[in-house]
């Protein structure tokens, strides 16, 4: 147990398996050793493997915890969210943290788009919280329509959780100012993944008479060009470090005399922040993998722009934020360019007004979908067009259409493609329809490359915001609403007035080369002067501070800020509960 426990510890998930397996075998009665087993094997993706194991632990003891939860993770990633969902509750039931299964519970009814108990469950959480029983993981505080201040509180929770007892290495000796500035990146998605598709360009685009690249990937090596394609950025400068441990990790960091270190994936899947908790670098950044704040003052700094971050919004940021000028969100001008076939080639009706959202399931809320149905009733040859990201969401969200008099076949299924499918298809949308308190991301900037135009909510919190900084980018803040009533009625204006979609749709074209959200170089250029800034702050013996736009912000996207007031934040039952 104790080999499995030290393998586990360094990322060795293999010889971590094969440690608690011959555990497991020379003491079939110990459920901690089936239970790791059952871990193990996740992380290494053997999923049915894993699934044995588990139930392995629970014949041992049927009322162990903390299988049922596992078992919840592991079924979550098997894209089970209904057995999920019914794991957690009995995680919850023989004793794991209220708090924590509640939140659980809540996120996996979201990817199942399973409704029914919704809104008790997130009495209940909320009720908790409140009571001071403890915070939801940072990642799934994004999710509930929680304000700034909670999700700071999640975020401070998680962190203190995380590396709380974590002490920094030595600080190190100050760098002399001359030479190259070396930024590393950190994450474990240099692979075909979402961010990768955002930022490789970025990597190829630094100068690299200013700047020196190290990236450090404890991530799966999968083969694919785009893998192939960041190792070519990086040279000699990526760092393959899945096998090593934080604190090893983070002296290489330090040896490799890096001056800004940015974190790439923030809480989400398999992160490992707690780098940054060894102060590995004099900077230490927050940047695109996780839209909110990482609630630890290991981190001087959070990227954004004045839509998603704005500098009045600081209290809710435990980094001080850094602001580019249009947009924070990189794009990819080597991503496929559209290749529009026709509607029958995807299954669409061809003289349809297509609605779509190519979200994933857990981001569809109540209120959101309601407002959807709403249009399908008033645009009689209208249909809804979605992405399929699991079956049984499919099969609940076509039964909530049902109870808004919505009939099933006016709803469309997109699977899951390459990239190049997936930018080829989004064009036969007419409308992209975001969600709300997740906004599209990714998704929003696949659309708008395609030349569909977006409507969006501007929200309260980082994450709610990003569509409408991404539309503004794009040259359309006009497609930036209020809230929901306005945005049904932004929505309902462009599928009665098709003229005025297809010059949006015109625009979105012309634009494309020249919009701020598409432009590369000058990304490229306003991300390096907004890294040197903090750099000379460190050299100079300053602490971090705001670092606004060095523009006069008084573009589109000011105008959105401006012009859109966000709506009050309602409690999380509040904004769920509406249908």
């Amino acid at each position: 147990m104790h080999e499995g426990a030290a393998h586990a510890r360094g990322g060795r998930w293999e010889l971590a398996a094969e440690a608690y397996a011959a555990a497991a075998a020379a003491n079939p009665q110990e459920v901690n050793a089936w239970l790791n087993l059952g871990i193990a094997l996740t992380r290494l993706g053997r999923f049915e493997e894993a699934v044995r194991a588990l139930f392995s632990a629970l014949r041992q003891d049927q009322r162990c915890a903390d299988a049922f939860a596992q078992l919840g993770n592991l079924f979550q990633l098997m894209k089970m969210p209904e057995e999920a969902c019914e794991s957690f509750r009995n995680a919850l039931a023989f004793g794991r943290a209220p708090v924590e299964m509640l939140a659980a519970i809540v996120f996996a009814s979201l990817e199942a788009s399973r409704w029914d108990t919704l809104a008790q469950d997130l009495a209940a959480l909320e009720t908790q919280v409140r009571e001071g029983r403890g915070q939801p993981l940072a990642f799934f505080s994004l999710n509930f329509s929680w304000d700034r201040a909670q999700q700071l509180a999640a975020s401070r929770a998680q962190a203190q959780r995380l590396f709380g007892a974590i002490a920094p290495l030595p600080a190190r000796a100050a760098r002399h100012a001359a030479g190259p500035i070396r930024v590393g990146y950190v994450s474990s998605d240099f692979h075909e993944h979402a961010t990768a598709y955002l930022i490789a360009e970025l990597f190829e685009r630094h100068d690299r008479a200013r700047f020196r690249l190290h990236a450090y990937s404890y991530g799966t090596d999968d083969g694919s060009p785009m893998r192939r394609r960041i190792e070519q950025a990086f040279g000699t400068g990526f760092v393959e470090a899945s096998r090593m441990d934080s604190r090893a990790l983070a002296q290489r960091i330090r040896r490799d005399g890096v001056d800004v270190l940015i974190d790439l994936k923030g809480y989400t899947l398999y992160s490992r922040s707690d780098v940054f908790a060894y102060r590995a670098a004099p900077v230490q950044v927050n940047f695109l993998g996780f839209p909110g704040t990482l609630g630890s003052a290991n981190y001087d700094y959070i990227i954004g722009d004045p839509v998603v971050t704005p500098l009045d919004h600081a209290a809710g940021y435990c980094e001080r934020i850094a602001q580019m000028p249009h947009c924070y969100q990189p794009n990819d001008r080597h991503r496929p360019r559209p290749q529009p076939r026709d509607r029958a080639h995807w299954g669409l009706p061809a003289e349809a007004f297509v609605f779509c959202c190519f979200n994933a399931n857990y981001k569809i809320t109540p209120p959101v979908f309601a407002r959807w149905c709403a249009l399908l009733r008033q645009v009689d040859d209208a249909v809804l067009w979605l992405f399929e990201a699991n079956a049984q969401a499919r099969g609940n969200l076509t039964a909530q259409a049902a109870a808004h008099g919505i009939a099933a076949r006016r709803l469309y299924w997109a699977p899951n493609l390459p990239l190049d499918q997936h930018i080829a298809r989004i064009g036969n949308a007419d409308l992209f329809l975001d969600t709300l308190p997740v906004n599209a991301h990714t998704t929003a900037s696949d659309a708008l490359w395609a030349g569909v135009p977006l409507v969006t909510v501007l929200g309260d919190t980082f994450v709610s915001r990003v569509a409408a900084s991404l539309v503004s980018a794009a040259g359309l803040p006009e497609l930036v609403a209020a809230d929901l009533q306005d945005y049904e009625r932004i929505a309902l204006g462009l599928a009665r007035d098709r003229g005025r979609l297809a010059t949006l749709r015109q625009r979105l074209e012309q634009q494309r080369e020249r919009a701020p959200l598409f432009d590369a170089a000058a990304f490229a250029a306003a991300f390096e002067g907004l890294l040197t800034r903090m750099v000379e702050r460190s050299r100079a013996g300053l602490p971090a501070a705001p670092l606004a736009a060095t523009r006069e912000v008084d573009s589109e996207a000011a105008c959105v800020v401006r012009a859109t007031a966000a709506p009050a934040s309602p409690s999380p039952v509040a904004a769920f509960a509406r249908t």
